[in-house]
């Protein structure tokens, strides 16, 4: 299997391995299986612990990359859906947490 690459700020071509560390693949897929159950349960309020501690594992254990960018851009999205003031669309936000799922090698 051929590995991903990306590049530094400076233009660098770095090997971005991948696959996770099972215990990172293990803490997220239950985080994203949590987020998607409390959305469904009205349970904004985990939904909102379950997806910032999704962000910070992210964030943390994630090295740069494309898997990364888009685990965290999922993350800012599902939170700014449960903010919204007229009321949140479910069906949209588990379409973003199933995404960042799918993102999470199998």
């Amino acid at each position: 299997m051929a590995t991903p690459q990306s590049y530094t700020p400076g233009g660098e071509h770095i090997a971005v391995p991948d696959d996770l560390p099972s215990d990172v693949h293990a803490v997220l897929t239950q985080l994203l299986d949590e987020t998607e159950a409390a959305i469904q349960a009205e349970e904004f309020d985990t939904v909102r612990q379950t997806i910032e501690t999704a962000t910070t594992v992210s964030q943390n254990k994630l090295p740069e990359s494309d898997r990364r960018a888009q685990l965290l851009h999922g993350c800012g999205a599902v939170t700014a859906a449960i903010a919204a003031e007229d009321g949140v669309d479910a069906d949209l936000t588990i379409e973003y947490v199933r995404a960042m799922a799918q993102r999470l090698p199998q």
